[in-house]
């Protein structure tokens, strides 16, 4: 008998060190995060699956690109793992639906109002471009025409495009007049006698992209949701730090030349969050805003819409 043992430990002993040392390690966990557009907005989560920071927290990521009101329905409904798309998951929250932001990748949105004509009050009774009716760059035009004076759609008549690559054929071929668009393709316009008259980020500061989740994704899978955190704080650091490296990335991931990369990550540096903090006084802004425009008629506090306390828990733990 103590032959046989001997020989079976014998043979899980050669076993083992014949196995790769992965062989033991735990499966990536699969997740599928969605965006709204292949555009800087969504940089850092190009960055964490391209310096395989999601990798690091053990996480196999599917980026994929859905429309806001699709990506809402499909992460209420546990049909995607995670959003990026803070802004129209706040929104929805707002409204009732099961849905958190739980971190804050920008402090502000990083739309260019940009046009033929040399002053945004030039724009009065000429068609302006939205990628989404009532989605974040939709609040965006208005709040920056009524800041000039001017009401849309009594002033500006509003034209839905969709995706901002579409927007920017529209400005070209002469279907609208002007759009709040990100970069690159507000310097894409000026290479075509376009103006950048206004940054969105001089008019209105709140949450434009973060990570969102799923109510019950935070209550039952809270470490999973701290590990997609993690990954963004480490894409927040890299493009925060390695500017060279970053400018590199957009001009390979986004397709563009190093002149455009170059002024694309010049004018999106600085809104870039630095902790991914979720900032209370932002959202309520932000709530405030859609209140005005009777999307949500009742009073919401901020832990409604949003979970605070994780990226809390991430910055104070282990890395």
């Amino acid at each position: 008998m103590n032959n046989v043992r001997h020989s079976l430990g014998g043979v899980i002993l050669i076993v083992s060190v014949l196995l790769p040392l992965n062989a033991f390690a735990q499966a990536p966990e699969k997740i599928k995060i969605v965006y709204a557009s292949r555009s800087l907005p969504f940089f850092t989560s190009f960055v964490s699956k391209e310096m395989n920071f999601y990798a690091k927290q053990g996480l196999d990521v599917d980026l994929v690109q859905v429309a806001p009101r699709i990506a809402i329905t499909a992460l209420a409904t546990n049909q995607v793992d995670y959003s990026m798309n803070i802004g129209s998951t706040l929104r929805a929250a707002m409204r009732g639906l099961p849905v958190r932001a739980v971190a804050s990748s920008t402090v502000a949105p990083f739309f260019a109002l940009v046009a033929k004509e040399k002053t945004v009050q030039e724009l009065k009774g000429k068609v302006v471009g939205v990628t989404d009716p009532g989605g974040t760059n939709y609040q965006v035009t208005k709040l920056i025409l009524a800041h000039y004076g001017l009401s849309a759609p009594k002033d500006v008549p509003l034209l839905t495009i969709g995706d901002e690559k579409l927007i920017l054929d529209a400005l070209l071929s002469g279907r609208i007049a002007a759009a709040a668009i990100s970069p690159p393709w507000p310097f894409e316009a000026e290479r075509h006698g376009f103006n950048i008259l206004v940054k969105a980020s001089d008019v209105a500061q709140f949450p434009f992209v973060g990570v969102t989740a799923n109510v019950e994704k935070i209550k039952t899978q809270r470490e999973q949701v701290k590990k997609v955190i993690r990954a963004e704080l480490d894409a927040l650091r890299f493009v925060r730090e390695r500017r060279a490296d970053s400018i590199e990335l957009i001009s390979r991931i986004f397709k563009m030349d190093r002149d455009i990369a170059h002024k694309s990550y010049d004018f999106i540096a600085s809104f870039f969050s630095r902790d991914a903090r979720i900032q209370p006084e932002a959202v309520k802004r932000l709530m405030a805003l859609e209140k005005e425009a009777g999307g949500v008629k009742d009073d919401v506090e901020v832990s409604q819409i949003a979970d605070l306390s994780l990226v809390e828990e991430v910055l104070k733990g282990p890395k």
